[in-house]
């Protein structure tokens, strides 16, 4: 397509030629014909590793990158032990059945084979000889310390790979030695220490198979031979995620409203913790003066020495309406309606209307205080609920004495009878403790008359 085409319809598809035909006009050479049924000579793996990578002619107009070249081994002497050492592992785990002849004919081969690559890899003979030995030792070690091959163990210690390699048969002493060796100068035998370390790895014991500490000796070795290597070093520096900090963000900063509030809870917090030590404190040092102030009223009622006795007090109606109403109560010794000149009393006689050490009415006391509630509903003026305590001395953080106890016990009372008088501003509560008894508290029964919840009302007539 022209330029005028483009200017015309500039909508349409554009052909340019591909770079890739200069390439083809350039005259690379064509492989060259080969028979259908040509044989060639066999080729080996070192031809293999010492031709360089073919390489194609690069055109400048040729914008495909070419691939990275082939990464190069980190340590070639453990690339050339892999076959021997995965052979002995197998076996030792089971993965390969062979018998101790295959093993030793299949083992030869593959020592020999690695002594060809460490010379193939420029290594020196003495560095050749001391790889060579800790190969040949591990498979001996693991070869005749297989199960079930006592048999053909005896002819491999006569015939081991130590003693067909280097004319010897010291049972592997010799590797922990050479080892001791190389490890006072690892960085003159990294290579051979990480091969050393391979070896243990695939299970070289030696004497320590026997010893009665060897695993935990083997342990300790290991540990330090894996701590003289190189590699594990520069890779304990290398973060695994480049990018694993997340992104910085400034901390959002506290308001002065903020901290004024926690400086403020903290101060409280601090003030009800001083506050609930100093009363526990004030409950344990005050009860030897609160028992020598109730000492000044006598446990029994104080009464008159008179000659004569006292006129009677006029019975009223309006005692005689309450006790009519509550005269089942009464009859079952639940309730005492009495009156003195200014009010009349409704006291309850059951000892045990509340629980131990509490303001909650055992189940069914409700429905005495609202027959109570629906006594005194009417009858005019205010209703006063006191409660009365035993001596039981009681300390608790809820009821520090038995005046808050008998308060809150007369709150209680004063609850229910709120339900059944209509103006409930009426009521009003007070505790008495164990101030005024009207028994002796030296006995369980005076105690019971003791704890008691007295409803006041004012004479009417």
């Amino acid at each position: 397509m022209t330029g005028d085409d483009e200017e015309k319809n500039p909508n349409k598809t554009v052909f340019r030629p591909s770079p890739l035909q200069n390439l083809r006009r350039s005259g690379a050479p064509s492989p060259p014909s080969t028979p259908a049924f040509a044989t060639s000579e066999p080729v080996s793996f070192a031809s293999f590793a010492s031709a360089p990578p073919p390489r194609r002619a690069i055109s400048r107009d040729d914008d495909i990158p070419l691939p990275p070249p082939a990464a190069r081994a980190r340590n070639p002497m453990m690339m050339a032990a892999a076959p021997v050492l995965s052979l002995i592992v197998g076996v030792r785990s089971g993965r390969v059945h062979l018998s101790l002849p295959e093993l030793h004919q299949r083992a030869s081969a593959a020592v020999a084979a690695f002594d060809q690559a460490l010379l193939a890899a420029g290594y020196d003979a003495e560095t050749r000889q001391r790889a060579r030995y800790a190969v040949c030792a591990t498979v001996d070690d693991i070869a005749q310390n297989l199960p079930g091959q006592a048999a053909d163990g005896a002819e491999w210690a006569r015939r081991s790979l130590v003693v067909q390699v280097f004319n010897e048969n010291i049972g592997g002493d010799r590797f922990w030695r050479l080892l001791d060796d190389m490890l006072a100068r690892p960085a003159e035998f990294a290579n051979l220490i990480e091969l050393y370390h391979a070896c243990l790895a695939a299970g070289f014991e030696g004497r320590y198979r026997v010893a009665p500490d060897g695993k935990r000796r083997l342990h300790e070795i290991m540990a330090s031979v894996y701590a003289a290597l190189d590699h594990p070093r520069a890779l304990s520096q290398t973060e695994l995620s480049p990018h694993w900090r997340g992104q910085p963000t400034p901390a959002a900063r506290v308001s002065f409203w903020a901290t004024l509030a926690l400086a403020g809870a903290i101060a409280l917090a601090v003030l009800l913790a001083l506050f609930i030590l100093l009363r526990v404190v004030l409950i344990q040092t005050g009860q030897p003066s609160l028992n020598a102030l109730k000492a000044i009223n006598p446990d029994q009622p104080l009464r008159m020495s008179r000659v004569a006795p006292a006129p009677p007090v006029p019975t009223s109606t309006q005692l005689q309406r309450i006790q009519g109403f509550l005269a089942p109560e009464i009859a079952q010794n639940l309730v005492a309606v009495e009156q003195d000149s200014q009010s009349i009393r409704v006291r309850t006689t059951v000892g045990q209307l509340f629980k131990s050490g509490s303001d909650k009415l055992e189940p069914g006391r409700e429905a005495l205080f609202a027959r109570i509630g629906a006594a005194v509903e009417a009858e005019r003026g205010p209703v006063r609920v006191e409660g009365h305590a035993d001596t039981d001395r009681l300390a608790s953080v809820t009821f520090p004495d038995n005046f808050a106890l008998s308060k809150a016990r007369a709150d209680a009372a004063a609850g229910i009878l709120r339900g059944k008088i209509t103006d409930s501003g009426r009521i009003s509560t007070e505790g008495f403790g164990d101030s005024q008894p009207i028994a002796s508290n030296s006995t369980v029964n005076g105690k019971a008359l003791n704890r008691r919840v007295e409803i006041v009302i004012p004479r009417a007539e």
